[in-house]
């Protein structure tokens, strides 16, 4: 069969030349020659050596190679794939070079061939994990190593995120990556309120987690002058330190130059309805991140005195609400509100996404003004 020789790195531009001109064989794949260069299978259609739509590169003839597999599936005995075909699992989560699947009953038997296959066909998996479920007070993931690629079992990763990278750990410390779209709208919102501040702010993040929403807000230049963030599970706030240690040393100015230093800077591993306890805390931040959505709403009363009165100020947080109940929840959110002294100057409430057939997971945003 005729292939293209080309240069390894335009391969993808001529692989893209040739299905637009309908030249590319189907059903065969491109191999690697032995000069380093890229074959590429033609069909019939394709010009003959020599054409100049080839721009000086060769044609060579090559036995066709089979395209590789597609799918983690393809490389499982056909015959087991045949016989268990509607219980393999259809989904499955990566957190940085860590997978995470659900396995039905029926096909224990074969999980760990199931695993070896999806090593084969994902080489930035290091371990495969089975997710046995929620567990603790923390309800972290039970996960149970299947197949490794370099005999570790560790859980702790890192993931890129918006362009910043985070330690995770699945095993330990709740992280949602569906949630990454709700971190940028908590940054274009910390923009907004600093512009109109006309300064850096202060943001506090009581259920802070590994850190996400920080990430976001200082990879921003000029953005924050200072932080207060935390988490109930220590594990959590272990990885939260080490994601803030870094992001901080990573900050740059808008010139480009070595960023001041941050100030204030607080990591506290407490229950969040304490944190006002600490007088320094308390009016000392200009944005408040409420995410503990199952309790959000009824820790407010506890954590709006951590938002300054004297300014505009925001919160920001994230509830999962019973669908005929959503009225009533924003109404709960207004009356904690004016209770800690703010007025609302705007109030947004929006579903993000749906959370079960009677339940929905919201964002909720008020834009305060001063104590009267």
């Amino acid at each position: 069969m005729r292939h293209l020789s080309v240069p390894s790195a335009q391969t993808q531009q001529w692989l893209e030349r040739c299905r637009s001109e309908k030249w590319l064989a189907e059903h065969t794949g491109v191999t690697t020659l032995g000069d380093g260069n890229k074959a590429i299978p033609l069909n019939d259609s394709a010009p003959q050596a020599g054409d100049e739509s080839w721009r000086g590169n060769a044609l060579v003839d090559l036995e066709p190679k089979g395209k590789p597999p597609s799918h983690w599936s393809e490389h499982l005995d056909p015959e087991v794939f045949e016989t268990h075909k509607d219980d393999w699992p259809k989904a499955y989560e990566t957190q940085g070079d860590v997978l995470i699947v659900k396995i039905e009953d029926g096909l224990w038997d074969y999980a760990e061939m199931m695993a070896d296959a999806m090593l084969t066909q994902l080489p930035n998996i290091r371990l495969v994990c089975a997710d046995l479920g929620v567990h603790g007070d923390f309800r972290v993931r039970d996960l149970h190593p299947l197949a490794t690629r370099d005999g570790t079992v560790e859980t702790r990763t890192r993931i890129r995120e918006n362009g910043y990278m985070l330690w995770v750990d699945a095993s330990k410390v709740y992280f949602s990556a569906r949630l990454a779209n709700e971190r940028i709208e908590t940054l274009a919102t910390a923009k907004q309120l600093a512009a109109r501040l006309n300064r850096g702010i202060v943001v506090a993040d009581p259920y802070a987690g590994v850190g996400p929403s920080m990430g976001a807000l200082l990879g921003e230049a000029d953005l924050l002058t200072g932080y207060h963030a935390g988490d109930l599970n220590p594990d959590a706030v272990e990885l939260l330190s080490a994601n803030l240690a870094h992001l901080t040393a990573k900050r740059k100015t808008v010139d480009g130059n070595d960023a001041p230093m941050i100030h204030p800077a607080t990591v506290v591993c407490s229950d969040a309805t304490t944190w006002t306890h600490d007088e320094t805390l308390k009016g000392s931040c200009d944005l408040l991140l409420v995410n503990l959505p199952h309790d959000s709403i009824e820790h407010l009363p506890h954590v709006l005195p951590l938002l300054r009165g004297d300014q505009t100020a925001v919160l920001r947080g994230w509830a999962i609400v019973e669908r005929t109940q959503e009225a009533e929840s924003q109404q709960r959110i207004e009356a904690a509100i004016a209770q800690a002294g703010h007025h609302i100057e705007s109030m947004q409430f929006n579903e993000v996404k749906g959370f079960s057939a009677s339940k929905s997971f919201v964002c909720f945003e008020a834009w305060l003004g001063r104590h009267d």
